[in-house]
């Protein structure tokens, strides 16, 4: 789960993930986000991953639909303090874009 989430006034938002992104903890994030967060239409939304640990290609995959998603509506999409190793697993799974800061 979200360990937080924080609207702005100007209609941003900023989303600090638990330390573990992966199948088991994904689903209820997952729903949590689209419903709570996308459903609201933000501005712009920022994932902060600096206190992710461990992520596998659930993960990976949240990203990827929550970009995908906020695109459609207009909005920007950004991570930041991404640790090194989901970078890699970003890069393997060849989807660099999620990285443009």
């Amino acid at each position: 789960m979200a360990d937080s989430i924080v609207w702005a006034s100007d209609g941003s938002v900023r989303v600090s993930p638990g330390p573990v992104l992966d199948r088991d903890t994904v689903p209820s994030l997952r729903r949590k986000l689209l419903k709570g967060v996308v459903g609201k239409r933000p501005r712009h939304l920022v994932v902060d991953m600096s206190a992710v640990e461990r992520m596998d290609t659930a993960g990976v995959a949240l990203l990827v639909e929550l970009r995908n998603v906020l695109t459609r509506q207009g909005a920007d999409f950004s991570l930041q303090g991404v640790p090194e190793a989901v970078r890699r697993l970003i890069g393997l799974a060849r989807v660099h874009n999620l990285l443009k800061e």
